[in-house]
């Protein structure tokens, strides 16, 4: 016996060497496991999102990847939430992870540093009885498993990480080009701004066009900023009314064609110190997600007040809010809750940037209701 369990030890140590696909090396240790052991099922299932999946299987209908069972349920649910194993033998009441009646049954949880992250169920043993020795040598498989799940999982993260850096390096070339051309786009339509002097109608179409170009700058500069890693402030002293001016006149351009009303207040009109650009993108990013969250028609206010040394911005809309389960993602980056048009980096740079002003950004919201925005900065 001593040498038969050498022998499965020395075979899963010699795959798991030569192979590192974890959808190749699972299914043929399971083999090895069902011969070695005499069992008609082996299953291994992973946790996630609360449930357990089959991710590989011997002997079970080829729709098992559909299977799930949430944890704490069944044999396998509650091995996955003790992460103590299970064993029942000679008994005609079991059922495994299918329902299948079965006479013996053993579960041993996967582990990662005390972390349970799946199971390993084995089915109806020949003779109906899984001894001391089976349990360890299934102990020692679902640790291997373990092993190999978790070493695939760190490869393919480090390897995303080696693609990121390439993909960042080559999208800051080009929107570092793009933010240059951009500048220059500015400045002649700067230009255009004063010869049209008095032309209200051409005027209007001009400040449209600046506004949209200020959007595809704001972008280009998110992508650099994220791609940096850092953000550099250039601060200086700004007054309050002259800030939330530029805010309201680009606003009223973005929503010059809908009924959607937007108004700025605030108690005192003090001098700030701040990059005065990149708190600009703030309340554009933000100002265009409310736009979009209000659809059609709806409202937009934004309220400064000044409060123990700092400048509070409240920007609230009654639009369809944000739901709860995505209220703590929405500052991460590449997440965009299923919209349409953006990268997914304008609220992970809004953060970052006010943080970069020791500042905190908050938000709270009520699905189908409304969405508020708290934005708190030092005054000096």
């Amino acid at each position: 016996m001593k040498k038969d369990i050498f022998d499965i030890l020395v075979e899963i140590s010699e795959i798991m060497n030569t192979i590192f696909e974890t959808d190749e090396l699972i299914p043929q240790i399971l083999n090895i496991t069902e011969k070695f052991l005499n069992v008609k099922r082996v299953s291994l299932m992973l946790i996630d999102d609360n449930k357990l999946k089959i991710i590989a299987a011997t002997n079970l209908p080829v729709n098992f990847k559909e299977i799930e069972i949430p944890i704490g349920e069944g044999i396998s649910g509650r091995v996955a939430m003790s992460g103590k194993p299970v064993i029942v033998n000679n008994e005609s009441s079991c059922e495994d992870e299918l329902g299948y009646k079965a006479k013996s049954y053993l579960s041993f949880p996967l582990k990662v540093r005390d972390k349970v992250i799946g199971v390993l169920n084995l089915t109806d043993k020949e003779n109906d009885f899984f001894n001391n020795t089976d349990v360890k040598i299934a102990g020692y498989i679902a640790s291997q498993c373990a092993l190999a799940i978790n070493r695939f999982s760190l490869y393919e993260e480090k390897k995303k990480t080696e693609h990121l850096k390439v993909i960042g390096k080559f999208t800051s070339s080009i929107a570092h080009d793009i933010k240059n051309l951009l500048q220059i786009v500015q400045s002649y339509i700067e230009l255009m701004e004063i010869e049209m002097e008095g032309e209200s109608e051409i005027k209007l179409y001009i400040d449209s066009i600046c506004t949209e170009v200020k959007l595809i700058h704001g972008l280009t500069l998110d992508i650099l900023d994220f791609a940096n890693k850092q953000i550099n402030l250039r601060k200086s002293r700004v007054r309050l009314s002259d800030f939330l001016n530029e805010i309201k006149k680009h606003a009223d351009i973005l929503t010059n064609l809908t009924p959607i009303k937007f108004e700025v207040t605030f108690e005192e009109d003090i001098e700030f110190e701040c990059d005065k650009e990149k708190l600009f993108r703030v309340f554009f990013n933000l100002i265009n997600n409310s736009i979009e969250a209000v659809g059609e028609n709806g409202n937009i206010g934004l309220d400064v007040k000044k409060k123990d040394g700092d400048l509070i911005f409240e920007l609230i809309d009654d639009g369809k809010g944000i739901k709860k389960e995505n209220i703590d993602k929405i500052f991460d980056p590449f997440f965009t809750s299923g919209k349409m048009k953006g990268t997914g980096l304008g609220l992970a740079v809004v953060k970052e940037i006010v943080q970069a002003h020791k500042g905190v950004i908050t938000v709270e919201s009520e699905e189908n209701k409304y969405t508020k925005f708290t934005v708190r900065i030092p005054i000096v």
